[in-house]
């Protein structure tokens, strides 16, 4: 399969994904790991919203290196499929064209986001876009091996 039909397969996985794993790195190395529900794909890169007071916006502000996790649930080991993307997490400032293409993707995907713009509030919540430099894809229906590892140019 080509690298353009595995990255259609790629987003359609993480469209379909209802929560993904938030991975970054601590100011004192330390792995952390945290479920986020409010995501959306936007080409090769990734919109994320998250309270902005929570423990993850500051260390992120220091290092703005993450990855997210998407893996199914319930899979049986013959078709197990999971894609970790990895880049750098960005801000979206408020009234820039990002952030109200991100508005729409995070609220086309997700009910509880479209409430939140409704009641007007999104004062209280950081939206990120990831600039993703990797894919990482596992689809074991195609046999046994290593993920394919797409490179975004």
């Amino acid at each position: 399969m080509s690298q353009i039909g595995s990255k259609t397969e790629i987003q359609k996985y993480i469209l379909a994904s209802r929560y993904a794993v938030l991975n970054y790195v601590r100011r004192d190395l330390t792995p952390v790991s945290r479920a986020i529900g409010s995501f959306a794909p936007d080409g090769d890169d990734l919109f994320f919203s998250t309270g902005k007071e929570s423990s993850k916006v500051a260390e992120i502000h220091i290092n703005k290196r993450i990855s997210f996790y998407f893996e199914h649930d319930n899979q049986v080991l013959e078709n197990w499929k999971s894609v970790l993307l990895i880049g750098d997490a960005e801000p979206v400032s408020v009234g820039s064209s990002d952030y109200n293409k991100a508005i729409e993707r995070l609220g086309a995907k997700s009910p509880r986001f479209r409430e939140r713009v409704a009641k007007g509030d999104l004062d209280s919540a950081v939206i990120y876009r990831i600039n993703t430099s990797e894919f990482e894809y596992l689809d074991r229906s195609k046999g046994y091996g290593p993920p394919l590892k797409i490179s975004v140019i």
